[in-house]
Parts: C-alpha cells; sequence; structure tokens
C-alpha cells in the first residue's frame, strides 16, 4: 500500500495532466490507496487530490470499472470511512467521515445512468446517511491548517444525489425531512460556510420527486417553530433562529427561483414570520 507521500507524489503527476490516466489499470490500482487516505488531514491531498482524481475518473473520464464502483460504495459506508471514528469532536477523523461522504455523489450520478447498485445498497446508504447526519457531533466547517471539514455540506450533497434515486420511495424521503431540520438546528454556532444551501438541496430533491403530498411538507415547514419557541436558553437561542431562517430564506428562494411547487412559499413565510421576534 502507498504512503501518503507516495500517493502524493503519483496524485500531483495526474494532477498536471489533469487527472487523466494513461490507461484504466493506472486509476485503479490507486483506489484502494486513495481511500486509506481519504481523510488525511493534509488537504492538498485529500480534496485537491484524492477527491478531485476519483470525481474525474468516475464523472469525466470512466475509467474505473463497474466492480471497483460498487465495491468503493460499499466501503465508503463501513466503520473505517463513513462512520470512523463516530461520536468524537475536534479529531482529524471528521476529514475521514466527511470525505467518504463527499465520494458517495459521483457513483450515485452514476447508477442513476445505468443502475448497477442494487435496492439493498440504496437503501444501507439511506440509512447509514441518515444516521450520520443525525448523529454526527463535529459540525465543524473550515479547520485552520487542515481545509474543509464540512460534514454536514457534504452529507447534504450525498443525501441529494440519493433522494433522486429511483429505489428511493417516498418513505425514504420522509424520513429524510426530520434529519435534514436537526440538522439545521444546530445551537453550537451558526453556520457560516455554505451549510444552508447545501441542505436546501437535497429538499429541493425531495420536493420535485413529487411522492409526498405537498400538506405534509407543509406540517414538515411548520415542524421550525417549536424548537425555536422552546429554546430559552442563550445564547442557543438566538444561534437556533439565525440557523432556521438562514436555511428556511435559502429555501424559499431556491424554490421560486426553481418554480417548484409554488405553494410551499406562504407556508415557508408563515414559519419565518412565526419565527422572527422583528415581525
Amino acid at each position: 500500500m502507498l504512503t501518503e507521500n507516495e500517493l502524493k507524489k503519483e496524485l500531483e503527476a495526474l494532477a498536471e495532466k489533469k487527472f487523466k490516466p494513461s490507461d484504466n489499470k493506472t486509476a485503479e490500482k490507486l483506489v484502494p490507496a486513495m481511500l486509506t487516505h481519504i481523510g488525511s488531514p493534509d488537504p492538498e491531498l485529500r480534496d485537491s487530490l484524492i477527491y478531485s482524481a476519483f470525481a474525474s475518473w468516475v464523472m469525466r473520464y470512466d475509467v474505473l470499472s463497474i466492480e471497483t464502483l460498487r465495491n468503493t460504495f460499499k466501503t465508503l459506508l463501513d466503520d473505517k470511512h463513513l462512520l470512523f471514528g463516530f461520536g468524537e469532536t475536534k479529531t482529524d477523523s471528521i476529514f475521514t467521515r466527511s470525505f467518504s461522504a463527499l465520494w458517495l455523489p459521483p457513483i450515485l450520478i452514476k447508477h442513476r445512468q445505468s443502475a448497477f447498485l442494487s435496492s439493498k445498497d440504496i437503501l444501507d446508504a439511506h440509512r447509514k446517511l441518515t444516521k450520520f447526519l443525525r448523529e454526527e457531533k463535529d459540525r465543524r466547517g473550515f479547520v485552520e491548517g487542515k481545509g474543509w471539514a464540512h460534514a454536514a455540506a457534504h452529507a447534504g450533497d450525498a443525501l441529494d444525489d440519493l433522494a433522486q434515486c429511483p429505489e428511493i420511495g417516498a418513505e425514504e424521503l420522509r424520513k429524510m425531512l426530520p434529519v435534514i431540520r436537526e440538522t439545521m438546528s444546530m445551537t453550537e454556532f451558526v453556520y457560516a460556510h455554505g451549510e444552508d444551501e447545501r441542505m436546501v438541496t437535497p429538499v429541493l430533491a425531495v420536493i420535485q420527486r413529487d411522492l409526498l403530498p405537498s400538506d405534509e411538507i407543509k406540517i414538515w415547514l411548520e415542524s421550525f417553530v417549536a424548537p425555536v419557541k422552546e429554546t430559552k436558553t442563550m445564547p442557543d437561542g438566538v444561534i437556533l433562529r439565525a440557523n432556521i431562517q438562514n436555511f428556511l430564506q435559502s429555501l424559499y428562494f431556491r424554490l421560486k427561483w426553481a418554480d417548484a411547487n409554488s405553494a410551499l412559499l406562504p407556508a415557508i413565510e408563515n414559519t419565518l414570520r412565526e419565527i422572527n421576534i422583528f415581525a
């Protein structure tokens, strides 16, 4: 197995060619080492090289075999990747968890183009991603000297592509919504790195699947009010209100711009009015 330094040199050479490998075997042989070092605290290796190479090989060059994609998908969801060090806070294990989530979208996009994952694989991803979002303790965005942790944003990206998979039905979409609400109901700090927009995207995917009735989504929107009104301690209440307002305002305009289910816009306005202390 390549060390981090050896892998970095290999990928730096490929980066000069926009990650285009000389042949398929070059990419295939590097994937195991990339999975091993997926959570390196070196931001250049983790993000600019490992992630960028993998995304390029899947989406741009199509050089990885179906077997490799299938095995990689399952590996990303295991206890050494998406759930590695689960429950820890402010440790480097977050990079492994978060970037395991970020690797899922290219595979899911490829799967939607030509199905190669089983329904069991997709439902397993749904179960583990929602667990990750609900229970992840480390919600840091950018970590000085180590780059993006961004667990909520990366999981939001994965949830978006998962929500678009035909194997995901109304029941699974329904379960995503409260998890998204809980994710945005952060009281430790105000999300400041685009997490609200990244989490709005899977909500739009859920809405656009048109499998859940509008009345059900309206009830979900109304459910944001109670946590804000019930949180009296400070500064928790102010932080919670800010996170939810930012999220709902983003959702409002993204829905409006996408011209998607405009019947939900008044419900979002009503919820925002309920939680706004100046309204």
